[in-house]
Order: structure tokens, then sequence, then C-alpha cells
């Protein structure tokens, strides 16, 4: 059987919703020591996987509202520390790693060097945590063609918007590359609604961004610092997510506006 073909589908049953490969041509002008030829000589591929983030999840700061076991005062809290936390973001996260794993062992066992790192940048030294990750699954989901850069600066695809999380193996197997995508996911300076609703103001497009082209990079700028002091005081997290309209039409249906 093809290798992609194969590999695709152990991803897919391991649980991962969208799957596809960016050839290491396409990562042309990535910053030093980030190049996947550089952190994996001979490196030919990188195939990329993302799951899913459920809905429900989600909508995580309309949940519970009235509960006698939870008051207003303590209620997102909660919710976004029991929830959204663990079941949109660690859970998932920690599942991706395992199956960058599994597929990595495989294509070792099956003679080709592979490598890749984990979701997050979690364990490195604490004064390394807010720089840039080691190798941007963001970046190669985008350039393995399963969606664009979004004005909130993570990858808009078309099935389910940017609620998916990512991680990705890179390989010197010589795997079948995905199309690029051909039309635009994210509704760019005509929606903004990522923008507007960042209680921060964190999110700033980018002086001149061409607006009828697929964005392979980020379009907009985001002050870390400021999301992050966001996300401790208000129940925003996600809300850059959770408020893009791509992605919210399940089985053909007019999409719904998620506040």
């Amino acid at each position: 059987m093809d290798l992609t073909l194969t590999l695709t589908d152990m991803a897919r049953g391991m649980g991962a919703s969208l799957v596809g490969v960016a050839p290491v041509e396409r990562f042309h002008g990535a910053p030093a020591a980030h190049h996947p030829a550089e952190l994996l000589p001979g490196a030919q591929a990188v195939l990329v996987f993302g799951m899913r983030i459920l809905d429900r999840v989600m909508d995580w700061p309309s949940l519970l509202k009235g509960s006698p076991f939870y008051p207003e005062s303590k209620r997102a809290e909660a919710l976004r520390l029991c929830l959204y936390d663990r079941s949109g973001y660690q859970i998932i996260n920690d599942h991706l790693d395992s199956v960058a794993l599994r597929l990595a062992m495989y294509l070792e066992e099956d003679g080709y060097p592979s490598l890749f790192f984990p979701t997050t940048n979690a364990g490195v030294p604490e004064e390394y945590a807010n720089v840039p990750a080691m190798f941007s699954h963001r970046h190669a989901a985008v350039r393995a063609g399963l969606g664009e850069f979004g004005l909130n600066n993570v990858v808009v695809t078309a099935k389910y918007g940017p609620r998916i999380r990512w991680n990705s193996v890179l390989t010197v197997a010589p795997l079948t590359p995905s199309p690029l995508l051909a039309a635009k996911t994210c509704d760019g300076l005509a929606c903004l609604e990522c923008v507007r609703q960042c209680p921060g103001g964190a999110l700033r497009p980018m002086p001149v961004v061409e607006e009828q082209c697929v964005w392979l990079d980020p379009p907009a700028r985001t002050d870390w610092a400021t999301c992050r002091d966001s996300r401790l005081t208000t129940d925003c997290k996600g809300r850059c997510l959770r408020v893009c309209p791509t992605g919210r039409a399940p089985h053909g249906a007019p999409a719904r506006q998620i506040t």
C-alpha cells in the first residue's frame, strides 16, 4: 500500500480530523534552525495532522448558568480550568503527541528516520517559555494545505474553522504532498470578529495585507503578554477561536454566530 495513504489511515484511525503532507520545499524562508531539513538532515516531508475541539467545549462560558453548585463568581474559572483547559487543550495535545510518536516509530521501523516535537513549548526552561516553539505546527499545517492563517494568528480550516489543534512528524520518507489551499477560509478584513472581540486588543492586522490571497504566513501580530494577561482576568480563553464564523455550519446548515 502507498506509504502516504497508510500513514493517513493510521492518523485518522487514531482520531485525527485532518491529515496532510507538506514537502520541505514549502518551508523556504523559515527562521534559522527551524527548517525541517535543519532539524532532520535529509528530511523530505512533514506529515501534519489535527484534532478538532468539540463544539460544546468551545462554548464553555455559557455552561452551568444557574447551577446551585457553582456561584457566578466562580463559574467561569471552574469551567475554564476543568473543562476548556482539559477537554479542549491538554487532553487533545497529549493525544496528538501520542499519535505523532506512533507515526514516527512506524516510519523509523520502516527505515525512514523521523522526528516530532510536542504540541506546545511545555517543559522548556521558564525564560524560554514565551519564545517561538522549536517547530511551528501551525506553519506546517498551512503548508500542508489544511488551512490558512487567520487574523487570530491560528490556522483556519474550511471544515472546523480555527477550532482544531495540531502536531506533525518530520521524515525523510518520500511522502506525496497535499495540494495547497486554493480558496480563502478566513474572511479577513471583512469580518474582523476575532480582532473586535479580543478584550485586551492583543490582535493587530498588519498594515498591508493582500486581502484576496490565501495567507500562508500570519497576517496579524499578537501581543502575547497582553493575550496572557487577558486570559487570566477575563473569560476570553479560546474566544478568538470561538467567535470565528468559519466552519460553524454542520452538515451544510447555515453558519451560526457564537458569542
